[in-house]
């Protein structure tokens, strides 16, 4: 693919080159990590250009530039390794190791020759030619086991029938007659046993018969397509449940909660949101705001780890990327801070609050102007506080 049809692609490219050469440098974890995630977000901003949709993420974004034949299969596989370095480096609770740095600059390159169209790197060939296939020798047969004769089975040496030995000393003319009784037969007739009649006197097509009318009257005669349709209801009705009833008892024990919160009930807010967790397992929101609470009582790991769970379930929810972010700057590691402002920015243009609480991470990083800006942007709030000149001593903004 030319690069002069991918010119969005090349770039958001272009826009990461000092994020990969901090890949060159001695950096910490941390650091690491932020760079690992910001180099995706370029990556993944080129693949949204080259397939030109940009509400596609992650691995659905990777299979339609597959799909697109905007990359080979080769630059695929490099590129989910990416990101799967990139959500590692996303659980603050990991510590990124050279290898996922190393995956993330590969698939970035990667994707690189894919935009500019030259040769991507080889993924490395086979070490040995497969082995030629050798049949595997058919075990012997089995010998033939003996089984006990049946005095009812037919000889082995021709056909015929072969009397029982309990008739063996009785003298019979013919087969017996036997005498019907019930529906089957009228008063007065008898019938004769035949081929087709077993010993018991009833014939085979009497006993097919009778159980077709049993399975009648057990089941309603319905045809195919009727039983296509109630099973379809079935579905339908099964899935709405799970897909609303589920949910709308998740929302309402999150409102409950929040209502919990605001009047300093924290026990029963932490149980409202407790049984969100329960009944919407794969929402973030609920962790969002348990993350909150434990971070409002001064438990920073809990509150962080909740919040690792609610960006796994939802990587771009706009609150949970603040909360993250207010965590880490309560831990005084504004760099990292202000990373995941940034991306609660990104995820939501119109929030106040990281608009504020971002221009407070400038702001304790020296960078005075971008942060007053950030801070002017937000407007009245809390993060006003930050406008003061920082001191030794000086507490962080409320939270």
């Amino acid at each position: 693919m030319s690069p002069q049809n991918n010119p969005g692609a090349l770039a958001a490219l272009n826009g990461a080159r000092p994020v990969l050469a901090n890949f060159d440098k001695a950096r910490s974890a941390e650091d690491l990590a932020a760079d690992i995630i910001d180099l995706w977000t370029a990556a993944e901003q080129a693949l949204q250009a080259m397939v030109g949709n940009a509400s596609l993420t992650g691995q659905q974004l990777v299979r339609a530039a597959r799909q697109a034949e905007a990359i080979t299969l080769d630059q695929a596989h490099s590129v989910l390794e990416f990101l799967a370095a990139r959500d590692r480096a996303n659980r603050t609770s990991y510590k990124p190791t050279q290898a996922d740095g190393e995956a993330a600059v590969e698939g970035f390159r990667t994707l690189e020759s894919a935009v500019t169209g030259g040769a991507a790197a080889p993924r490395g060939a086979a070490s040995a030619a497969p082995a030629a296939y050798t049949p595997r020798p058919s075990p012997p047969p089995k010998p033939a086991t003996s089984q006990p004769a049946s005095p009812y089975a037919p000889p082995s040496g021709g056909g015929g029938y072969r009397q029982p030995p309990a008739y063996a000393g009785r003298k019979m003319a013919g087969p017996p007659t036997i005498e019907m009784p019930g529906a089957f037969m009228s008063e007065g007739t008898t019938t004769t046993i035949t081929g087709n009649t077993p010993p018991g006197g009833v014939g085979r097509s009497h006993v097919e018969h009778a159980l077709a009318a049993a399975e009648k009257r057990r089941w309603p005669s319905l045809s195919g397509p009727v039983w296509i349709a109630i099973a379809v209801v079935i579905v339908l009705l099964a899935g709405g449940y799970f897909l609303f009833g589920r949910s709308a008892g998740s929302d309402d024990n999150v409102a409950t909660g929040i209502d919990a919160m605001k009047n300093g009930q924290l026990e029963r807010a932490r149980g409202e949101f407790a049984k969100a967790v329960k009944a919407s397992p794969n929402a973030g929101t609920p962790h969002v705001f348990l993350a909150r609470l434990a971070r409002d009582q001064g438990d920073l790991a809990t509150s962080r780890a909740e919040l690792d769970t609610a960006l796994r379930l939802e990587p771009r929810n706009g609150i949970a990327l603040r909360e993250m972010g207010l965590v880490l700057f309560s831990s005084k590691q504004y760099d990292l801070a202000r990373r995941f402002f940034v991306r609660a920015v990104q995820a939501n243009p119109q929030d106040r609050a990281s608009q504020g609480y971002l221009g407070c991470a400038l702001m304790r990083l020296n960078r005075a102007q971008e942060g007053s800006n950030f801070i002017t942007k937000a407007g009245t709030g809390p993060w006003t506080a930050c406008l003061a000149p920082a001191t030794p001593t000086a507490a962080p903004p409320p939270l």
